[in-house]
């Protein structure tokens, strides 16, 4: 017995000796994203921003609990835009976290090379501040240029608190909640199965970057940095969503000072972008294809071909507003590994507001919490759903956890950035649950695709939707449809087709994934799909 005790004594020993977190100990890093053919030059506010222009030659990240110091060691390898010249880099950088869950980070020692200031900025990703899952993002300033580098820890040990089971057992306790005869039901019978295998198995797709403000960093870690340099202007095409457009939600500048935050015991009520983040960038554009508006038919049965010969433009006004709280940075990490902080509450957003029709379907499972910019653009599709499908609601599935993690067998729904949503269908009456939009190999009569088409068009001009995860089989329908319709060739065809993503078990919902906007400073972006509209 005795030799047992000091045989698990020495294994805990040793496992905590392994551990990074609050023990000092070092841990490698990777890059955020691959490494480009040759180096990018991207503007950032009022700045140029080098990236790819640097290489790791070793680097580990120390984060000590103790004292909340974190520690990047190792070396870069800069390869300057202009002189071509190879410079290496010995990097010691530290700075100690602040209240948010983020360090500046400045050098201790000399880096060896003259007239070259490097800094950066760590970002942690655990609960209360913990940063022994970490991103860093590194600045270097050289030859009147600025150079960016992003690293993250290996270990992804954002430390979860345990997670309460009411949501599990309220579905076992509902009536045919849990039963086996549910599951093998229509009816939401991916929900506890569902398997997005592209997040685990495409590479180039499940790769990304964390998002942040590049210039407010620049800004506070640099002491001397070129002078900011004026973009020139451009006149992008209206109806060409953009990347990453829903940036506006700067936390210096959306959060007004006379607004405070409910009392915790009063429901949360989800809240929308400010007044001034709300641009009619995501209305639909006039200069879109006039094929928007179905004829109003409350049975639901429009005809797919007829009803897009006479269409005018579908303006949906802003969903109603809420007092405008402190809902920033909300989605913390991936959203195959993140979590969820501070989450805005859409069952809420639905009781409070009707009129924006929109339905969560199975509150009972306690899932309806997302981010700010999910709610919003959540009620501006239940309002079109409204325009374009008049017998139906924006029907909603899964979405996240209060707090993020896990959800049953989902590998995604982490971080309040993925929403489940059901397909539409004339003859679909009871509207209680999912239904498939496939018998056999092909989309069935009753699968609405002209206005499902509408649908999917308007969420990817909101410039708010990262990927639209379908069935292979009804991807290729829309191809074919929207090729019927002579829009292959309009720029917000070809876009929402490209974020139409095909994956076998979403036939009877669709899985919409938006972006990390800049409000989401902890939040972990894919990388964009493939170019191209992949029919």
């Amino acid at each position: 017995m005795g030799r047992l005790l000091s045989s698990l004594l020495i294994i805990g020993l040793i496992v905590s000796g392994c551990s990074p977190r609050g023990n000092n100990m070092p841990v490698a890093v990777r890059d955020t994203a691959p490494t480009p053919a040759e180096p990018q030059v991207r503007q950032a506010g009022a700045y140029e921003v080098i990236e790819g222009a640097t290489q790791l030659q070793g680097m580990d990240v120390a984060f000590d609990k103790g004292t909340q110091k974190v520690t990047l060691t190792g070396q870069l390898q800069l390869k300057t835009l202009d002189s071509k010249r190879t410079v290496p880099l010995n990097v010691q950088l530290q700075g100690t976290t602040d209240s948010q869950g983020f360090a500046i980070m400045k050098p201790v020692g000399s880096v060896g090379v003259a007239d070259l200031e490097i800094a950066a900025k760590a970002t942690c990703l655990g609960v209360e501040g913990d940063c022994s899952s970490n991103f860093v993002d590194i600045y270097i300033s050289y030859e009147d240029r600025i150079y960016h580098h992003q690293v993250e820890s290996v270990e992804d040990t954002m430390s979860m608190p345990e997670e309460p089971k009411e949501a599990d057992e309220a579905v076992e306790s509902a009536p045919g909640g849990g039963s086996k005869d549910q599951k093998q039901d229509d009816t939401f019978a991916d929900e506890d199965h569902e398997e997005e295998e592209h997040e685990e198995l495409d590479v180039e797709e499940g790769m990304g970057s964390y998002v942040g403000d590049v210039e407010n960093d620049i800004e506070k870690v640099l002491v001397v940095k070129p002078k900011p340099k004026t973009p020139a202007p451009t006149a992008p095409k209206e109806d060409t969503p953009k990347k990453d457009e829903p940036k506006k939600n700067d936390p210096k500048k959306e959060t007004p000072k006379q607004e405070t935050p409910p009392k915790k015991d009063a429901p949360s009520k989800p809240e929308v972008p400010p007044k001034k983040d709300q641009p009619k960038k995501d209305e639909p554009k006039k200069d879109e294809p006039k094929k928007e508006t179905p004829k109003a038919d409350d049975k639901g049965k429009n005809d797919d071909k007829d009803d897009d010969k006479k269409e005018t433009p579908v303006v949906v006004p802003a969903p109603p507003k809420f007092d405008l709280l402190a809902k920033l940075d909300q989605a913390i990490g991936p959203v195959n590994s993140g979590r969820l902080d501070k989450a805005t509450d859409i069952l809420g957003y639905q009781k409070a507001y009707p009129e924006t029709n929109f339905k969560v379907l199975r509150p009972e499972r306690a899932t309806h919490f997302g981010t700010i910019e999910m709610a919003y653009l959540i009620a501006k599709l239940g309002k079109y759903t409204k325009a374009v499908a008049p017998a139906h609601f924006l029907r909603l599935g899964d979405i996240s956890r209060q707090k993020g993690g896990s959800l049953g067998s989902h590998k995604s729904h982490t971080n309040g950035l993925d929403a489940d949503i059901a397909y539409y269908f004339k003859a679909d009456k009871t509207m209680t649950g999912f239904s498939s939009a496939l018998k056999g190999n092909q989309p069935i009569g009753d699968w609405m695709m002209a206005q499902q088409w509408k649908l999917f068009k308007y969420s990817v001009s909101s410039k708010f939707v990262d990927r639209i995860f379908i069935h292979p089989t009804l991807k290729k329908s829309l191809c074919s449809y929207a090729q019927s319709q002579g829009e292959m060739s309009t720029d917000l065809a070809k876009e929402t087709l490209r974020r139409l993503v095909p994956e076998v078990n979403h036939y009877n919902h669709f899985h919409m994934r938006i972006k990390c906007s800049k409000s989401q400073v902890r939040c972990r972006q894919m990388a964009d799909p493939k170019p191209g509209t992949g029919c």
